[in-house]
């Protein structure tokens, strides 16, 4: 899987952006470094979401590309240039990465999409911003590693389900049967009429 750009230099930028810093100095370069990639595709939604509903995203692929362990955190944030509608964080539900990760070692974060009842309509756009813990401080400045990919998703009209009253069409149907059945056994028993069946023919 293609990653996001990632570079390790000296102290040479800050964090986002897929930037990996290491150590100051060209020893402690030598020796350990600090960076983190992400996935290079969007995070996008098949189809379009519907207010009020819950939707499972693609997961996440993200690596620590240092030589150090590393634990990462995943959050959701608007970065300059970005188009489309922005969101609250608390519409995107992020799982955990999994503890530390170890130099070149990978995972997969599970995203999860829940907009409000009363979400609008339209595309929506912000960035998956992944970040690390290690880093080099330098006076009163510390410098860590980031990677950031795009996330993506349009909401339609309508409740979620696509259902009348946000029901779907099945349980409708389910409805309306059982509705015929009663029905039909409430004439029975005010009529009192009985039916029989009778099995046989002509050889019977």
């Amino acid at each position: 899987m293609a990653l996001a750009a990632i570079a390790t230099v000296g102290i040479a930028g800050v964090g986002i952006a897929g930037v990996g810093i290491a150590g100051v100095g060209a020893a402690q370069v030598a020796e350990a470094s600090i960076g983190v990639g992400v996935q290079a595709n969007p995070v996008r939604l098949a189809g379009a979401a519907h207010p009020g509903g819950s939707y499972p995203l693609p997961a996440l692929f993200v690596e620590n590309t240092g030589t150090q362990p590393e634990s990462l955190t995943v959050q959701v944030k608007r970065l300059a240039g970005d188009t489309g509608l922005a969101f609250p964080a608390s519409w995107i539900q992020i799982g955990a990465v999994g503890g530390t990760l170890k130099p070149r070692q990978q995972a997969l974060v599970s995203i999860r999409l829940v907009p409000p009842a009363d979400a609008k309509p339209g595309s929506y756009r912000d960035d998956l911003v992944v970040t690390g813990t290690a880093g080099t401080a330098v006076g009163n400045v510390r410098f860590g590693a980031g990677a950031t990919t795009p996330l993506e998703f349009s909401i339609a009209p309508g409740p979620a389900g696509g259902g009348w009253l946000g029901l779907p069409a099945w349980k409708w149907w389910l409805i309306v049967a059982l509705g015929v059945v009663a029905a039909v056994t409430l004439v029975v028993r005010r009529t009192g009429l009985r039916i029989r069946i009778e099995t046989g023919g002509p050889y019977a």
